[in-house]
C-alpha cells in the first residue's frame, strides 16, 4: 500500500509517461554498461529541476532510496542498482530529459543542467570557438557533464586534468532526514528552494556579485603535475581528497542540479604523430624525453596495445562504424534501442538472451573495417602503439624531437593525415567497449569474467604494463590495454578463462599494484567495483549522514544511517 501510494504521488508529478514501473521498459536503467544490475520500484523521469525537486521531496518523505542516474555509460555500475539486499525501496531518477547549457561570463564559464551532454556541450560552445573540459571518448556515448564531475572522470585531456568544479547546486538530506537545497554555485539565485531553481532556469541572476563567487572551477593545477615525471605519487585518482568537494566526487550521495564549469579556446587546426614500438620501455622514455623538452603539453598522449587494437577491429567495429558514418550523437539512441531489443528477446524466451550481441557480431565479420591502411600496417608490426595529438604550430617542434629520440631507439612513427588521425581516435575510443561486447558475443557474465582495473601509475614509474606472474596470466582467456599514457593513467581488461575465481584474480592483481605504489580506480570512480578510499567514506558519511542517496556504492553500507 504504501508502494503504491509513492508510486501515485510520483505519477501526479511527471505523468505516467514519465513513471517506469514495468520490468521490461526497466531494463535500460536497471543495468550497467559493463557491470552491474539490480531491481528498482521505479525509474523517474522528471523533465524539469522543479519536477526534480518535487520528486525528491516525495521519495525523501516515504523514506525511498534515490539513485541518481544521468545517462549510464559508466563502467563500474555506480549509477545502477546493485543486487537485491536494499533495505528500503530504490527509485532510480534519471535526468536525462533536464537539457540545458547557459553559456555565461563572455562564454568563459558554462553552467550545465543534469541531463546535459559532453555532445550537446560541444555544440553549445562551437558558435564562440570554445571547449568543453573532456571532447572525447564518452562525449560519444552520451556521458553526461554532470556525471563527469561526479565521479571526478578523468579525460584524456593532458591540460585540463579531471573532472572538477567547487561550484554546484544540489541537495542533500541532513542527519535528521530534511532535504535541503544547496546553493554553491557562487551566483546570488534568491532564498527559497522554488525560487533559486525558478531563477537559475531562466536565467535571471548576474555573476562576480555573490559573497562566495570564487573558488576552482577546473583543475587548472594539472599541466604542473604532470610535468613533475620525477614524482612518487600518481597524476590523478578517484580518491585524491584535492577533487573531493561538494558535487565533485560525490559518486550520487547529493543529487546535484546544476554545475558551474570553465571553458577553453578551441584549438584552430590539430595534429596527429602516430608512434609504433615493441618495447614498452622505449615509449616510457618517450614520455618522459617529450614532457621535458615541450614547450607545451601536446593535447592528448593515449596508448594501445596490439591485442586491444585487434579486439576492437573484431568486436567494437560496429561502435566505430556508427560513429564514423552517422556521428557521436547517434550512438546514444542506437544504445537504447539495443537495449530494448534486448529485453524483447528475453522476455519472448525463444531466442538466446545474447541473440542481438550474435546478429551484431556477424554483421562486424562481414563488413569491411575501412580502418585507414598505414593504421593496420602498424598494427601488425607493433605491439606497442601510442597517439600524439597536438596544435598545428606545434607539429615542426615534434618532428624534430622524434627524429632526435628514434635515431638510435626501435620505433617508428609518422604524421596522420586527417583521414588516419579520425581513424586513429576512433579505435582509441572502440578499446574501451571492445572486451564488453566479446562478452555479449559469446554469452559470458561481465560481472563474474570481465575483471577491470584503472590504474593511476607513479609519475616516475618505469612500467607501463601489467605483468603478470604466469600463475595468473594462464587464467587470462583475453586482455585488453589502453591508456592515458603522459599521465600514466593504465586501463587493463581481463577476460578470464571458465572457472577461474575472478574475486581471487582481482585480489592477486591488486596485491601487484599496491607493491608498485599505483592507486585505483584512476578515473572511472569506485562504483560498485572498488572499495571506498577513507577519504571517499569521510565525503560520503558527510553529504549523505542517512546514506538515503546510492547507498552501497564502493562497497559500503546499503543500510539506512550506515548500519
Amino acid at each position: 500500500m504504501q508502494h503504491a501510494l509513492t508510486l501515485q504521488k510520483l505519477t501526479d508529478l511527471v505523468s505516467a509517461d514519465n513513471l517506469i514501473t514495468d520490468s521490461y521498459q526497466k531494463a535500460w536503467y536497471c543495468k550497467g554498461f559493463r557491470v552491474g544490475h539490480g531491481d528498482a520500484l521505479a525509474v523517474v523521469l522528471p523533465e524539469t529541476l522543479l519536477q526534480l525537486w518535487q520528486g525528491l521531496q516525495v521519495c525523501q518523505q516515504n523514506d525511498c532510496i534515490i539513485l541518481m542516474q544521468a545517462s549510464n555509460t559508466g563502467v563500474t555500475g555506480g549509477s545502477t542498482p546493485h543486487g537485491d539486499d536494499y533495505d528500503r525501496p530504490v527509485i532510480i531518477v534519471s535526468t536525462r530529459k533536464i537539457k540545458g547549457v547557459q553559456v555565461i561570463d563572455n562564454a568563459e564559464q558554462i553552467i550545465a543542467f543534469p541531463g546535459s551532454t559532453l555532445t550537446e556541450l560541444e555544440a553549445a560552445l562551437a558558435p564562440y570557438n570554445k571547449e568543453p573540459h573532456s571532447v572525447i571518448g564518452s562525449s560519444c556515448i552520451g556521458a553526461s557533464v554532470v556525471g563527469g564531475i561526479c565521479n571526478n572522470s578523468g579525460g584524456s585531456l593532458l591540460q585540463r586534468g579531471p573532472a572538477f568544479t567547487e561550484k554546484s547546486l544540489f541537495a542533500q538530506i541532513t542527519e535528521d532526514g530534511q532535504l535541503l537545497l544547496v546553493n554553491h554555485l557562487g551566483i546570488d539565485l534568491g532564498t527559497a528552494p522554488e525560487e533559486i531553481i525558478a531563477n537559475l532556469e531562466a536565467g535571471q541572476y548576474t555573476t562576480g556579485t555573490a559573497p562566495d563567487w570564487a573558488g576552482k572551477i577546473w583543475a587548472d593545477d594539472y599541466a604542473a603535475v604532470i610535468k613533475d615525471v620525477a614524482a612518487e605519487t600518481p597524476t590523478r585518482f578517484n580518491g585524491n581528497p584535492q577533487y573531493l568537494h561538494d558535487s565533485a566526487g560525490c559518486a550520487g550521495k547529493v543529487i546535484v542540479f546544476a554545475v558551474r564549469l570553465a571553458t577553453f579556446d578551441a584549438t584552430p587546426q590539430e595534429d596527429t604523430f602516430y608512434i609504433g614500438s615493441n618495447d614498452e620501455q622505449v615509449l616510457l622514455d618517450l614520455r618522459r624525453f617529450l614532457i621535458e623538452n615541450l614547450e607545451t603539453l601536446p593535447i592528448q598522449a593515449e596508448y594501445i596495445h596490439r591485442n586491444a587494437f585487434r579486439l576492437t577491429l573484431r568486436y567494437a567495429r560496429h561502435m566505430f562504424l556508427s560513429i564514423k558514418r552517422l556521428g557521436p550523437a547517434a550512438l546514444p539512441g542506437l544504445m537504447r534501442k539495443k537495449a530494448l531489443w534486448d529485453a524483447r528477446v528475453k522476455k519472448l524466451k525463444l531466442f538466446p538472451a545474447n541473440t542481438i550481441d550474435k546478429l551484431i557480431q556477424w554483421g562486424n565479420r562481414v563488413t569491411p573495417s575501412t580502418v585507414a591502411p598505414r593504421l593496420l600496417s602498424w598494427h601488425r608490426r607493433y605491439e606497442h602503439h601510442l597517439m600524439i595529438k597536438l596544435a598545428h604550430d606545434e607539429v615542426a617542434s615534434m618532428s624534430r624531437l622524434l627524429t632526435a629520440f628514434f635515431a638510435a631507439r626501435n620505433g617508428e612513427w609518422f604524421h596522420c593525415s586527417e583521414a588516419e588521425q579520425q581513424d586513429a581516435f576512433l579505435v582509441r575510443f572502440g578499446v574501451g567497449a571492445c572486451t564488453v561486447f566479446y562478452c555479449d558475443y559469446y554469452g559470458i557474465n561481465t560481472d563474474d569474467r570481465l575483471i577491470a582495473f584503472d590504474v593511476a601509475l607513479r609519475r616516475n614509474d618505469t612500467q607501463w604494463l601489467i605483468h603478470l606472474p604466469p600463475e595468473l596470466q594462464s587464467q587470462v582467456l583475453e586482455d585488453s590495454c589502453c591508456g592515458h599514457f603522459f599521465c600514466l593513467v593504465n586501463h587493463q581488461d581481463y577476460i578470464l578463462k571458465p572457472g577461474v575465481d575472478g574475486a581471487r584474480f582481482k585480489a592477486a592483481v591488486l596485491e601487484y599494484l599496491d607493491q608498485r605504489g599505483a592507486k585505483y580506480p584512476a578515473e572511472h570512480n569506485i562504483g560498485h567495483l572498488y572499495h571506498a578510499s577513507q577519504a571517499h567514506q569521510q565525503h560520503f558519511h558527510q553529504l549523505d549522514p542517512t546514506n538515503s542517496c546510492n547507498p552501497g556504492i564502493g562497497k559500503t553500507s546499503k543500510r539506512k544511517h550506515w548500519a
